[in-house]
């Protein structure tokens, strides 16, 4: 990719190449931020010297998809308190997948000392899913109440009419 830059007695060794290889892919960068890393390093002066060199191309300024680590261990350990049937904001579903794998019971009384844990375990989390896993949260089981009034003149009305009616109740009476 780079030989014209390459001065004549430069070359890449088979060790420098095998050690690029390991850490792009150790990085969790995908294919097309590969591809769009290569076209950036086309434009320099001189090639990347280091892999995180090459891959911080594509990942400079550029915001995760994914909570901090610190935030996300505070979500997931703020959910897995709450009781009963509510509604948790997950922020992400790598999130929800840690918390899965950790154990809700574990984080609801975590502490501080157990972020540690937390982030090796979301950071595997978190490479599986730029790796293409997918995870699901589920929705919420919640009761809910809903009330439709009954409209005039429709067949639930005649049928609520019809019942009254059997009780010597009729429409517009006090009971």
């Amino acid at each position: 990719m780079y030989g014209s830059k390459l001065k004549e007695r430069q070359t890449l060794d088979l060790r420098t190449a095998e050690l690029w290889t390991l850490a792009i892919k150790n990085s969790g960068i995908t294919l097309k931020e590969f591809n769009q890393a290569a076209e950036l390093s086309l434009n320099l002066k001189w090639p990347p010297t280091a892999a995180q060199d090459f891959i911080e191309l594509v990942r400079q300024n550029k915001p995760s998809e994914y909570p901090a680590a610190q935030s996300a261990f505070n979500t997931a350990c703020q959910n897995c308190g709450m009781r009963g049937d509510v509604k948790r904001d997950w922020k992400h579903e790598v999130v929800y997948e840690t918390a899965n794998r950790i154990g809700w019971g574990v984080l609801a009384s975590a502490t501080e000392y157990y972020f540690k844990t937390f982030q090796e375990i979301y950071e595997q989390v978190v490479n599986e899913h730029r790796n293409g896993d997918r995870f699901v949260i589920p929705e919420e089981r919640q009761l809910a109440y809903e009330h439709t009034p009954v409209q005039q003149g429709t067949a639930a009305s005649a049928n609520i009419d019809a019942f009254l009616a059997k009780f010597g109740s009729k429409k517009g009476e006090a009971v």
